[in-house]
């Protein structure tokens, strides 16, 4: 009988690294878009920047309508039930990002066709061309919206659980692969330590 040729073989698995956006990408994307002289090109970074605002994944961006933005004390909400988890996420959309992603839902007075994109495969090709318009050298999808969102949340401050409940996460472990730490923010920190410890002498 003839052995297997991989009867000594191990799978070595790596912590996965996400590419995410820092916030000075975002902004040169932000700029970038009253630029854009093409409406399917304009109408797909506003698409991802929605999602940068939001976390949402281009599954459930798609799916959604009219009938997700929910009025909850006279503030707008988005109310969603995860494609990929079953999940239902609410998030406030006033809150997120100094209410970005409301800004530009306020741009589209067809909410119907803002949630209805291109395949997945056309949209990234699209934020490859517009990422370089931008001066942004790193390779980033779609999906990098996601990472971005959950990435800048915990870098501004936010509370991982905080973090794990608008992302729509069932697990904490899941959220902390976002616990990235930037090199300002450790400069911040050191720089409040530093006032804070001469406030006191």
């Amino acid at each position: 009988m003839q052995q297997s040729p991989f009867t000594h073989y191990s799978i070595k698995t790596v912590e996965s690294k996400h590419t995410f956006l820092l916030p000075q990408e975002v902004d040169a994307l932000e700029q970038l878009c009253p630029q854009l002289s093409s409406e399917k090109h304009r109408h797909a970074l506003d698409a991802f920047l929605f999602c940068c605002y939001t976390g949402l994944r281009y599954s459930d961006f798609t799916q959604l309508s009219s009938d997700n933005i929910v009025q909850v004390e006279k503030e707008s909400w988005l109310v969603f039930r995860s494609k990929k988890t079953a999940v239902e996420t609410k998030l406030p959309l006033l809150w997120l990002f100094q209410g970005k992603a409301l800004k530009i839902l306020h741009r589209y007075a067809d909410k119907e066709s803002f949630f209805r994109l291109a395949p997945n495969s056309i949209i990234n090709k699209v934020l490859i061309k517009l990422g370089k318009s931008a001066g942004i050298q790193k390779h980033f999808s779609f999906h990098t919206a996601r990472h971005t969102n959950a990435t800048l949340l915990i870098y501004n401050g936010a509370n991982i659980t905080t973090v794990q409940k608008l992302l729509g996460h069932k697990s904490i472990k899941t959220t902390q692969i976002y616990s990235e730490i930037f090199p300002e923010s450790i400069v911040e920190d050191l720089k409040k330590c530093y006032f804070s410890t001469n406030a006191k002498e």
